[in-house]
């Protein structure tokens, strides 16, 4: 019995490893700047394509889904990305305000700069598990933020969790942390990837 504990938890760890590196080589392979949108792309596509089952991981195939979702997931990613980084800059501005009336705009952009990062995920989510375009996936993933609740809260607790747990130890950030936020969004939004396909059909 706890030989096949320890077994499920080594392939998972193993799984996580394998998503994580090639995330980053993939990143390194767009520059970088061109490659993050497309490396989480191909390692979601990948997880959902083989889930656990590690024997059945090829780079090929990964490769194959990077160069094809190459410029499409490079646009989709900076559509989130730099409202993000603009309400992030915007929040540290206010921050150092020291008016009493500023405390309801930095709640609201508290809750953008969580907003907008989780409808991103939820969109990728939607992108990789059905043929669906993106007016209509970011249409879904507002729908998913404000309808799953106990969805949302589990992701955005558990993706809080591993980002304490990475900025204690960075060196998860290099074969854990990217891979296991990717993981940990297909898990809590798979009610909701559930109803969606019973309505499709």
């Amino acid at each position: 019995m706890a030989g096949s504990v320890m077994q499920k938890a080594f392939v998972r760890v193993l799984v996580l490893i394998i998503l994580n590196l090639e995330f980053w080589l993939f990143s390194l392979a767009g520059l970088l700047v061109l490659g993050f949108g497309p490396a989480l792309r191909a390692i979601y596509e990948t997880f959902l394509n083989h889930k656990f089952r590690y024997q059945e991981y090829s780079f090929k195939e990964s490769w194959k889904i990077y160069k094809k979702y190459f410029w499409l997931a490079n646009l989709h990613f900076y559509v989130f990305f730099l409202p993000m980084l603009f309400v992030f800059y915007d929040l540290y501005l206010t921050s150092q305000m020291k008016t009493p009336w500023i405390l309801p705009v930095i709640v609201t952009m508290v809750v953008l700069e969580i907003l907008i990062p989780v409808v991103g995920m939820y969109t990728l989510s939607l992108e990789s598990n059905f043929d669906v375009d993106f007016k209509n996936a970011i249409k879904l993933a507002f729908a998913e933020f404000f309808v799953d609740f106990s969805g949302l809260i589990k992701f955005v607790a558990g993706t809080a969790g591993i980002i304490a747990i990475t900025f204690f130890f960075p060196g998860l950030l290099l074969f854990i942390s990217i891979s296991a936020v990717v993981i940990w969004c297909q898990l809590t939004t798979k009610n909701w990837i559930y109803k969606v396909e019973s309505q499709i059909e």
